[in-house]
């Protein structure tokens, strides 16, 4: 079941009118039925591996809890701790990289022995495993520092693990800020169904206008791009930059909108990220449930920047290892994760240089030109790492940056060659001006400017015509034809 499909259209409001009709004493049960439901549309084993891994999550926290309680226990609070995090990541790591490694083991050994074979285990990947494995994780090893109390309502923590519209791809929750929200006595509120159907709409907007539009001309060039020029695969991924934001603050949207009409305030997990002057920023508004979660339990624990420079470097590219990997099993995710903890060490290393020469030139860094270029170079790097990310494996995205390198001819992207990238030319115009349009609002927000304040403070004939006349506009123009594909949330593969 898709955000972005008819079907959960016929859930949700079944959901929400049932929620603020039940009892209190009910509403999470009901929430946790329902997300149960959602997940197992997917597949209904999946809801298994879901249930064993909130169990895993809750008991091994009791008895964390019970242990540290008696002080002769406490070892063995860190024994049970160690067992549940190689449990849950083991079972992460099962599923996500058994291919990975026993297809990387099948090729070294055939360097040796080429006649040897090995048969190859292919597992089928949960949806949204990465995220409610974290996040499980998350808990454990916030209780075990004493950070948070063990929960013990089983219900309201498995309401935690599994609430569905964060289930399959996050944000990542914290049970510090959501678990008080569960508890928390719900009354209906036209407030919070306002401002969560305005979010909706707008990751509406964000993944049907713009994403699944954006797809097609993307997968027209990576799916082919021996057959086009150096600079259409930089435009291509220019494009991509906005499919793989659109797609994934549109997703965001969408599941803080359908939180909040339910009374639940998930973390915000974008910030105008393109708007960023360096990487380091970029990382600050970019996916910031991830980055965040990462930063407590991977960067943190390493010793942070409180060690010397040589081990936050290592640490650094540590950190951006693990995002690689994270986001999936292949080599090229490897090199996107290294290229950004490369960026984030270069960064800092050479801030310096930079400040010595701006003082040297006397360059005035205040102004909006100084800043406006900066953030240029920021998105033309993180871009760049995109091409890692989107190629089909490590060896296609040389290849691609090789063809950028030798083969860029700059006039290949002049007039209507423009509309040869497979996208007609109503389409291509359509994805340019809602491009322009996004970037207009994420300069507003960058800026300081609620948007969705602004919208409740207006009358209501403006918000009667405004809200209509938009949703109309995403189903006329939205991609619902055979290019469409409602599984392309691009961070479901994760």
């Amino acid at each position: 079941m898709f955000f972005n499909s008819l079907q959960f259209l016929l859930f949700f409001p079944v959901v929400l009118l049932l929620y603020y009709v039940i009892p209190q004493k009910w509403k999470n049960l009901w929430l946790l039925i329902a997300s149960y439901y959602f997940y197992g549309c997917w597949n209904p084993k999946y809801c298994i591996l879901l249930l064993l891994c909130t169990s895993i999550a809750y008991f091994a926290a009791q008895l964390i809890a019970r242990c540290k309680s008696r002080e002769r226990e406490r070892v063995n609070s860190r024994a049970v701790f160690l067992f549940s995090l190689i449990l849950l990541l083991g079972i992460l790591c099962v599923f996500k990289y058994t291919g990975f490694v026993m297809n990387n083991l099948t090729k070294l050994i055939h360097w040796f022995a080429p006649l040897f074979e090995i048969k190859t285990i292919g597992l089928a990947l949960p949806v949204g495993i990465s995220f409610f494995i974290f996040q499980a994780v998350g808990y454990i090893v916030d209780v075990y520092n004493g950070k948070l109390e063990a929960e013990k309502s089983f219900i309201d923590f498995a309401l935690f693990v599994s609430f569905f519209p964060q289930l399959l791809s996050g944000p990542i929750g914290r049970a510090d800020k959501l678990l008080p929200q569960y508890k928390a006595i719900k009354k209906f509120s036209f407030d919070n169904l306002e401002k969560g159907i305005l979010l909706f709409i707008w990751g509406s907007f964000l993944k049907l206008v713009i994403s699944d539009r954006a797809a097609i001309l993307v997968n027209t060039v990576y799916g082919n791009f021996e057959n086009f020029t150096g600079l259409q695969i930089v435009f291509a991924t220019i494009v991509y930059g906005f499919q793989i934001y659109a797609d994934f603050w549109g997703y965001s949207c969408m599941a803080m909108g359908s939180a909040e009409m339910l009374g639940i305030r998930l973390q915000r997990n974008f910030d105008a990220p393109y708007m960023s002057s360096s990487i380091k920023e970029f990382w600050q508004r970019w996916h910031i449930s991830l980055s965040f979660w990462l930063r407590d339990y991977v960067y943190i624990p390493l010793g942070g920047s409180h060690c010397s420079k040589l081990r936050k470097n290592v640490n650094i590219m540590l950190v951006f290892l693990v995002s690689g990997i994270w986001h999936g099993s292949k080599w090229s995710f490897v090199a996107w994760g290294l290229l950004h903890g490369f960026y984030q060490v270069m960064g800092d290393i050479l801030k310096p240089v930079w400040r010595s020469i701006g003082r040297f030139l006397d360059v005035d860094t205040d102004t909006d030109v100084f800043k406006a270029c900066r953030i240029l170079i920021t998105f033309a790097l993180a871009d760049f790492a995109w091409l890692f990310f989107r190629a089909d494996g490590l060896m296609n995205a040389l290849r691609m940056c090789k063809r950028i390198l030798l083969e860029l001819h700059p006039l290949s992207l002049y007039g209507k060659i423009f509309y040869s990238l497979g996208l007609a030319e109503h389409d291509f115009k359509l994805l340019m001006l809602s491009s322009v349009f996004l970037i207009f609002v994420d300069y507003l927000i960058y800026k300081g400017h609620d948007l969705r304040a602004w919208f409740m403070r207006q009358n209501d004939l403006f918000k009667v015509v405004a809200v209509p006349a938009a949703i109309l506009f995403i189903v006329l123009v939205g991609e619902w034809g055979s290019a469409y594909n409602a599984e392309s949330f691009i961070y479901f593969q994760f």
